[in-house]
């Protein structure tokens, strides 16, 4: 995907679906073990997917269907793979418009967790004395 196509998704549309990220991960039974999957899942596309899946979910659950974490264009942008590499010369096989060597999909996961570790700024990241007592994100829970 080009430079131009991801950045058409806007701050604010990555900054949306971050605050409803942060609230997932704050309405964690494992608050830090969430927050370390959703690190280390933003490198590997395939694990990212798979979380996104799982959050999509959990965000339909709690809002009883009627909001969804994010749409399939934000979805198939941020699965997008790295470029491939020839093996014999280790360069990619195909240079897209001059992105860097880790791609537009990528990039976007990392814009993605920067995003949700903006939100989570905004929030009380402490343990709650009960499962009832999450912290609201925007007045989202």
């Amino acid at each position: 995907m080009a430079m131009n196509n991801w950045q058409d998704q806007g701050v604010d549309q990555f900054r949306e679906i971050a605050i409803r990220l942060a609230s997932i991960i704050q309405n964690s039974l494992d608050r830090s073990g969430a927050m370390t999957q959703f690190t280390d899942a933003f490198s590997n596309v395939e694990s990212f997917t798979d979380l996104m899946i799982e959050y999509s979910g959990r965000w339909f659950s709690e809002t009883g269907g009627r909001s969804t974490l994010m749409g399939p264009e934000m979805f198939w942008m941020l699965s997008e793979p790295a470029p491939r590499r020839s093996p014999a010369v280790g360069m990619r096989v195909q240079d897209v418009g001059g992105e860097s060597e880790s791609g537009s999909g990528h990039r976007a996961r990392k814009l993605l967790l920067i995003c949700v570790f903006e939100a989570l700024t905004h929030t009380q990241w402490g343990v709650p004395d009960s499962l009832s007592e999450h912290p609201l994100v925007n007045g989202m829970v």
